[in-house]
């Protein structure tokens, strides 16, 4: 038996369709996974773009607070400086000699006011506010 060409022809054509059916089927899944794929790149870009800026705001915000204590950190060597400059211009004074001495004698509780007076040459009132500064609760000393 033999098969007539026009059932081989119709045959042929019916495959040929089923296989365009088949790779359009494929193409279009194929289409499909490449946009997904494409959508899910782009949202990660968006969300690394958004991770990407408030990293730059908050390095932004650093440098601003770094500034602020450097500023604060010269200010405070100004005036360390200027502290120490006042100490060592007091500790030259010689105006007032042994007038340290004093101040230790008297911080310690080992002087009186008049020995204050009579020993370092202090006035009465400069003597009693150096007792009542380095010892509030006593204004005076006994005499030995």
């Amino acid at each position: 038996m033999t098969i007539p060409p026009l059932w081989l022809a119709a045959a042929a054509l019916i495959l040929a369709l089923i296989a365009l059916l088949v790779s359009l089927s494929l193409h279009r899944s194929a289409r499909n996974a490449r946009l997904t794929r494409e959508r899910w790149f782009q949202s990660q870009m968006e969300r690394l773009e958004r991770e990407n800026r408030g990293l730059e705001s908050a390095l932004a915000g650093f440098g601003r607070h770094i500034d602020q204590l450097d500023e604060q950190g010269r200010e405070t060597l100004e005036r360390l400086t200027q502290l120490n400059a006042r100490i060592d211009a007091v500790a030259a004074d010689d105006d007032q000699p042994g007038f340290g001495h004093a101040l230790r004698l008297a911080s310690q509780g080992r002087v009186s006011v008049e020995e204050l007076i009579e020993d370092f040459g202090l006035s009465e009132s400069e003597a009693r506010l150096l007792m009542r500064v380095n010892r509030p609760d006593e204004d005076r000393r006994p005499p030995r």
